[in-house]
């Protein structure tokens, strides 16, 4: 298991997470962090929301934003 932390970005704020969370592998923590930046960034408040994860040893991993929504997805899949 590797630990993450999933930082909070929106506007000219952050929260930056001081516990982590455990992942099984890195598709795993960014499937997570994909979650927390959709769910937060449905809010109109927090559109500008963006999550940053971090390694265990500091380094970032990723910066995601949240999703366009289902229906650019389907429309995608359909395209296949």
């Amino acid at each position: 298991m590797e630990h993450y932390f999933f930082d909070l970005h929106f506007g000219d704020e952050q929260v930056v997470d001081d516990e982590g969370v455990d992942h099984f592998d890195v598709g795993s923590a960014v499937y997570y962090g994909q979650r927390i930046a959709d769910r937060i960034g449905r809010d109109a408040d927090y559109r500008s929301l963006s999550v940053h994860i971090r390694t265990d040893e500091g380094a970032l991993l990723a910066i995601l934003t949240a999703s366009a929504g289902r229906g650019l997805e389907q429309r995608a899949l359909m395209g296949r």
